[in-house]
């Protein structure tokens, strides 16, 4: 049996409740946890595994912050994109910020502020105390309401029990912690979403609703998103349902579906080029095929609007190579006007070189 759990990006109260967990774990299944060095004791860049020191804990994920604070600065001053605190699978949230966390981004005056008292940032983190209180919930739910609800009715069952998780967080916070700073807003519309009229909480978010500040809202996800799949990146409306299955992610809303392949070219240190990989899946399209190519990126391409169905349905079958890395596009369109929409985001697929960032490391 192996265990791992990066806790650096979720906070010093996650990593003393694993810790403990695998403790009592080992204690009543008689495991001696080992390092996966032989000579060495468990793993813990803190060393809360084996002192349980909560002092040690903070300290440790505090180091890692102001690491990640000082690589924010330093992207800001090179004009490079936002660091992500933290692990949002498959995707960058491309916001005008220095900083994208779990609960929201951080302005550089924020992290002008947060570099001279790093422990003054500990609002990055969603489970920062030990304690499963208020804020523990709350900030679970803010997390979700960040970089997971699509600011729409459910499209599929995964989004509606996402929905239903959000309401059931915050209902379980409010009377633990009313003075909290809730988002009445968002609430509102979450509840709105699930079509949670009968929620025992609706009433009271209405009303509180209606009075909340204006300010920004809450969602990475009302915006564009940069989808990264297996070496690729892509840009596309937030909203959009998602499903991945190996090779293969689908992506959608309304009258406009993608779905985005991808292999490897080539073996070993031998990988195909971009022509042949063309020529093999798309020499068949004949001497007007579309086009494309944007430095090492060659791609070729067709639309088509079937006459005969009856169904106003536009296809854009399209591939995309770069040395070592393939990609096989289908976009579906029910307005066939919106064909150029589809040639952009066909030549918008680009090779992610942002997949691992240097210098990032997690507790």
């Amino acid at each position: 049996m192996a265990v791992s759990a990066p806790t650096s990006a979720v906070g010093p109260g996650y990593h003393t409740w694993v810790s403990r967990l695998l403790r009592r774990l080992g204690t009543e299944l008689s495991i001696d946890w080992r390092s996966p060095r032989a000579d060495a004791s468990p793993e813990d860049d803190t060393g809360f595994f084996r002192s349980d020191d909560r002092a040690a804990a903070q300290r440790g994920h505090l180091r890692w912050l102001h690491a990640e604070l000082r690589r924010a600065a330093d992207s800001r001053k090179r004009r490079h994109g936002p660091i992500h605190l933290g692990s949002f699978p498959g995707h960058r949230f491309d916001v005008d910020v220095p900083l994208v966390t779990p609960l929201g981004p951080r302005s550089a005056e924020w992290l002008t502020a947060a570099l001279a008292s790093p422990r003054q940032a500990i609002d990055v983190w969603p489970w920062a105390a030990d304690a499963m209180d208020g804020r523990y919930l709350l900030d679970r739910a803010l997390s979700l309401m960040w970089s997971e609800v699509r600011w729409r009715a459910p499209a599929t069952p995964d989004e509606r029990a996402m929905l239903d998780e959000v309401l059931r967080l915050l209902r379980r916070a409010f009377p633990l912690d009313p003075a909290l700073p809730y988002p009445w807003r968002e609430w509102r519309q979450v509840l709105e979403y699930a079509a949670a009229a009968t929620d025992p909480m609706a009433e009271r978010v209405v009303s509180e609703a209606a009075n909340a500040p204006d300010g920004p809202p809450i969602g990475y996800r009302r915006g564009e998103v940069t989808v990264l799949h297996a070496g690729w990146q892509l840009t596309v409306p937030g909203s959009w349902a998602e499903e991945r299955s190996g090779a293969v992610w689908r992506g959608g809303e309304g009258g406009q579906h993608v779905t985005l392949s991808v292999t490897r070219l080539g073996v070993g240190d031998a990988p195909e080029s971009p022509a042949a990989f063309l020529d093999r899946f798309a020499g068949d399209l004949g001497d007007d095929a579309l086009a494309h190519r944007a430095g090492p990126l060659a791609g070729r391409g067709r639309v088509t609007v079937p006459t005969s169905s009856g169904v106003e349905v536009a296809t854009l079958e399209a591939w995309s190579a770069v040395p070592g890395l393939g990609a096989a596009m289908r976009i579906e369109i029910h307005d066939p006007g919106d064909w150029e929409w589809a040639l952009d985001l066909w030549r918008s697929l680009v090779p992610d070189q942002a997949v691992v960032t240097p210098g990032s490391r997690a507790l």
